[in-house]
């Protein structure tokens, strides 16, 4: 029977994630729960430090009563006191990273731990003050103080992007961007809020008075989980996207529904804790002939055109365009992959404008 009682607890700004710390028997844990809605699953468990005095060896006993591990006193640094810790609930406070599923505890001032965005990634649990080396259950945390200053960047970035105004100013910032892309003022803005996205929007145009498009602004606010484990830690040129879709005129009810559409696949990252890249694909049977969405990054393909995005988080904002694709199409993509399949459009630069042929199998 486990002795386990939660002590604090902080809920994710974006993500359907909570961070919890557990003053269990004999140690402190951190520990990342989904939300209750998603099952209240345990996605990390990261030691902080042990509560007694410390084994002589790693005490894996703790396990058989559905708690955490003991670390030994090989990987037990000089912070913490001989017989162990002891927490005042009162003085923890969480920052959460900007992709929402990552989190840094402090104690008063001091950064005791911390579970960044990469991990999981080579069964990297996260950092503690009170570890040394590396272990399945916690590493060291570094001394470095670019980490620390990393996370009070996160700190900053939440106090700011909350902020009403700060949107307002945003908004108008990317509507300009969309607006000079179309040449001409959009004809709507629509927004695109959730309950854990407050600020999002979809702006629609047109452009060379026949291309219809749905553009989304506001979703490059925020980093997307899971890019770290893919492309590393110097991953700021990938972290951060918004969504598009063009269509000829004579396709205009199209418009409308892939408002609807954007809107979930917006949501995407930060409910599934995942990212959205060139070449993904989402199902989506909704147009008669095509199964499938393919997703496009406009930097790819020579020529091809995108908004003009300024950058944000210290990284490239990608604009990725929504391209319907056939059943075959989808098929062949899974056999041979992104590139070859690109390889088959004739045209690549226009592929995203949608004119109801498919762009890369045609029988």
């Amino acid at each position: 029977m486990s002795d386990r009682e939660f002590i604090f607890e902080s809920s994710s700004p974006i993500c359907h994630i909570d961070a919890c710390i557990a003053a269990e028997k004999d140690a402190y844990y951190l520990m990342l729960f989904s939300s209750i809605e998603y099952g209240a699953k345990v996605l990390n468990m990261l030691w902080i430090c042990n509560r007694h005095e410390t084994p002589a060896e790693l005490d894996i006993s703790p396990l058989d009563r559905g708690e955490g591990p003991l670390l030994g006193k090989e990987n037990v640094s000089d912070m913490q006191p001989k017989f162990g810790m002891e927490f005042n609930p009162d003085k923890f406070s969480a920052v959460w990273y900007d992709t929402g599923d990552a989190v840094a505890i402090y104690y008063g001032k001091k950064l005791i731990c911390a579970i960044p965005p990469i991990v999981g990634l080579y069964d990297f649990p996260g950092f503690s003050i009170f570890a040394k080396g590396q272990t399945r259950y916690a590493w060291e945390m570094p001394t470095e103080p670019e980490f620390e200053s990393r996370v009070q960047n996160q700190k900053n970035f939440w106090e700011i992007i909350q902020r009403e105004e700060t949107w307002k100013k945003l908004e108008q910032d990317y509507i300009a961007i969309t607006d000079e892309f179309f040449g001409a003022p959009h004809t709507a803005v629509k927004s695109l809020a959730s309950e854990k996205f407050p600020n999002r929007s979809l702006v629609q145009g047109t452009k060379n008075k026949s291309i219809l498009y749905n553009i989304t602004v506001g979703v490059s606010q925020y980093a997307m989980p899971a890019v770290a484990k893919a492309f590393g830690n110097d991953c700021a040129d990938q972290s951060r996207i918004e969504l598009a879709f063009a269509c000829y005129d004579k396709f205009s009810p199209l418009v409308d529904l892939m408002a609807l559409v954007m809107k979930d696949i917006a949501d995407i990252p930060w409910n599934e804790r995942s990212f959205l890249w060139h070449g993904h694909t989402i199902d989506f049977p909704n147009i008669a002939g095509f199964s499938a969405l393919l997703l496009v990054d406009a930097s790819t393909i020579f020529g091809m055109e995108a908004p003009r995005w300024r950058k944000f988080g210290g990284g490239k904002v990608n604009t990725l365009w929504l391209v319907p694709i056939s059943e075959a199409e989808l098929e062949f993509l899974r056999m041979k992959g992104i590139d070859e399949l690109m390889e088959r459009c004739m045209i690549q630069r226009y592929l995203h404008v949608f004119d109801n042929v498919p762009k890369f199998l045609q029988f």
